[in-house]
Formats: C-alpha cells, structure tokens, sequence
C-alpha cells in the first residue's frame, strides 16, 4: 500500500487531481465539508407556527400491495396528520385494489381509484391530484415509510411563497437484504443526504424525488401536473425552475423506502435513471449550453454540476483509462491501484463524517460495504451509466422505455415510439 501511494505522489499532481475527478469522489468531501464548516440552511421547522397547512396524499401504485399497508400506516402516525390520503391502482394484477379497499373499509385511506389497464405512474399521479383537496400534494411511493415528522417538515418548506416543490430525506430500508442494498445505502447517503443539503443551500436542487415529493396543488393543476413520459420527477422539477419557482429539499425530512436488491435490478434502475436524465436535460430543456442568457446562478449551478460531475467524467472515463494505459506502460495497474487506496480513504471520511452529521448508525454490514464502494461508486455505476448515455444518444433508447406503457407511448411519440 505504501508503495503504491508513494508511486502516484512521485507523478504529476494534475494527474492525481484528473483521476480523483474522474472517479467521483470530490463531489460529496466538498459537500460534506462545506455542510460541516457553513452549516446547513435553516430548517423551516424552526421557524414560529404559521398555521397548519392541508396536506393530500397520491399513493401511485401499481402491483405494490405488498408495500401499502407499512406506507399508510406510516402516514396515519404524522405529527401533521393528512387530511386525505388517496390511492391510484394502476391496473395492478395483485392484491393491491384488495388491500387499497380494505384500508378504506378501516377508514386507514379516503379514496381509491382504480384504472383498468396500466397507464403509468404519472397519469396516476395527475389522476388522484384531481380528486385532491389539500393545499399541498404529497406523491409517495408504495414502498415509502415515513418519520413520524416527515409529513410536517416537508409542509413546513412551503411557508416561502416562492417554493413550488420540496422532497425529503431518503434511506435505504432493506440495506442488510445483500451487498447491493448496503452500497445503495452508502450512495443515498453521499449523493442524497450530504449532495442534495449542499445544492440546497446553493438553491440548486434539480431533482425531486419520485419515492416522495410535496407540491402546491394549485401551481401543480395550473402547470398540467407531471409529464407522462419517462423521468416525470426530473422534468417537473426543471419546470418548476424554468416558472421560477424554487425547489427544496429537507434534510431532516426523513423516509425509508426499498433499493432494488440483485445487481441485475439495480442497473435496470438505473439505466432508465441515465437515460431519462439525459433526454430530459438536453433534448427537452437543452442544458448542454454552459451559459443561457438571462439565466439565475442557481440555475446555472444544477447545470454544471451535473455536467462537470456526472457528464464528463462518465463520458470520458474509458478514454482516460486508454490514456493511463499509454503514459504508465506497466505501471498503469499500479498507478490506478495507488488512486483506488486513496480513493478508499476519502470514502472512509466521507462517511465517517455523513453519519455524525445526519445521526445515522454505522454498522458492520455498511462498513464492509464502504471497502468496495469507491469501486462501486467510480466505476461500476460509471461504466453502467456510459452504457445508458451512448445508447440514449445513438439510439433514444428512453422511447422504447416500459417503464411507461406502450399504449401511452405510441400517444406521446406515434411512430416513433
């Protein structure tokens, strides 16, 4: 270890900088220590009372029964308690319609709609968002348990007349269930947690979660609700920017929901995470463009982070390992081996230091994960997300995407589609 650490701090310090940037490590440590220096932004929830503001709740479910009973039960325990909660059965072939009804037998849930045929999550949302009749909407997957104050807090953040949507805090709930729900855990962590509070405080958030999310109903119905192609979230979220609303997240807003636990699962995840990233940010709102005129620096600032950080780096990463390869002859392995231990004790901090920060237990499962999550984390997901970007870009993979249902699909894009 000491000789390879020794053989990468004998060369060229640019190319130290270059490997680091590569690998996706700076990006949370800045993160981390500027929370830790500056501090975060005042949580609403500090702030006086300012009255108790309605609350709906859309649970968009299709074949998640299993999961509906510990989501509403959740909800029913809020300091903030719903003044209703309605769930949309997207045409599910399980138990879930069964389970929907009996929950609303029990008085557990108000309303239940059910549409015959799959039409998507985002039809499901606008669907129930119609039926709404709380001041804000809360969108919650099927599989998502709440914090008894989560509900509040999110509310909470729309005490500023200018925000238009807010997401909460995630982690991972079946992070013990294999080797690949602890890294999601330890990733949540880093690039939800400590990544999002960061661009938070910069006014920079750019996306509002999928598994929960909290919006005014009013601006939501005005604005045509969320788009029904593939990566509605991110869409939603980008116009409420492009309206000039702001977007929020709440740190100590917190929801537990389940990761994808083969390996297979989670690269399908995120593929069409990558995919719909891409199309959304440079096909629908060209972002590409590192400046727009008239632009706020917010807006600017979610842009290049995602160019700078996650773009370039993923993009150039199998041209950089060809470039390693050349100038370090055989000494390439042990060069890239000399950037993986200091890459690992970077990780080590960063976690070290998220977990007191965010008051999450460290136990032996995710400290064995952190061993391999440099890895994980820098090449892994990279060459996976290398994958989705050059499939999107020659191919529009996203058209053909099932996670919306072809009949909607042949509507949005006719031959295309």
């Amino acid at each position: 270890m000491f000789e390879m650490l020794q053989f990468a701090a004998s060369n060229d310090p640019v190319q130290l900088f270059l490997a680091v940037l590569i690998f996706d490590i700076p990006r949370f440590t800045l993160s981390l220590l500027s929370l830790a220096l500056f501090g975060m932004r005042k949580s609403p929830t500090d702030a006086p009372p300012a009255g108790r503001p309605a609350v709906s709740v859309i649970i968009p479910t299709f074949n998640g029964g299993f999961g509906l009973e510990p989501t509403i039960a959740s909800l029913r325990r809020q300091t903030l308690q719903p003044v209703e909660i309605i769930v949309v059965d997207d045409g599910s072939t399980d138990q879930t319609r069964a389970i929907a009804e009996q929950a609303r037998a029990l008085g557990l849930i108000d309303m239940v709609i059910c549409h015959g045929t799959r039409c998507g999550r985002s039809p499901a949302i606008n669907a129930g968002a119609r039926f709404a009749s709380g001041e804000l909407i809360l969108t919650v997957d099927a599989d998502t348990v709440f914090e008894p104050t989560a509900v509040e807090r999110l509310a909470n953040a729309f005490r500023d007349p200018r925000v238009g949507g807010a997401s909460c805090n995630i982690a991972i709930s079946n992070e013990r269930d294999s080797l690949w729900t602890g890294l999601q855990s330890a990733e949540y962590l880093m690039s939800i947690s400590a990544g999002r509070s960061i661009l938070d405080v910069a006014g920079a958030i750019a996306c509002l979660s999928g598994a929960c999310s909290m919006y005014r109903r009013e601006t939501f119905l005005c604005n045509g609700g969320v788009d029904v192609g593939p990566g509605e979230d991110l869409e939603y979220s980008l116009r409420l920017r492009r309206l000039g609303y702001l977007v929020r997240f709440v740190p100590d807003a917190w929801a537990e929901t389940n990761g994808p636990a083969s390996g297979i699962g989670l690269l399908r995840q995120r593929a069409r995470w990558d995919r719909d990233a891409l199309r959304i940010r440079f096909m629908m709102y060209g972002e590409l463009s590192l400046f727009h005129p008239l632009e706020r620096l917010p807006d600017t600032m979610q842009r290049l982070d995602f160019i700078v950080f996650d773009l370039v780096p993923t993009l150039t990463l199998p041209f950089y390992l060809v470039y390693v390869v050349l100038l370090f002859g055989p000494n390439a392995p042990l060069f890239l081996g000399a950037i993986y231990v200091s890459l690992l004790w970077i990780s080590f901090f960063n976690m070290a230091l998220a977990f007191v920060m965010f008051n999450r237990s460290l136990g032996f499962f995710a400290l064995g994960a952190s061993l391999i999550f440099p890895f994980y984390q820098g090449v892994y997901l990279k060459c996976a997300r290398f994958i989705s970007y050059s499939s999107e870009i020659m191919f529009a993979t996203s058209r053909r995407d099932d996670f919306v249902p072809p009949r909607v699909r042949r509507v949005l894009l006719g031959d295309r589609g």
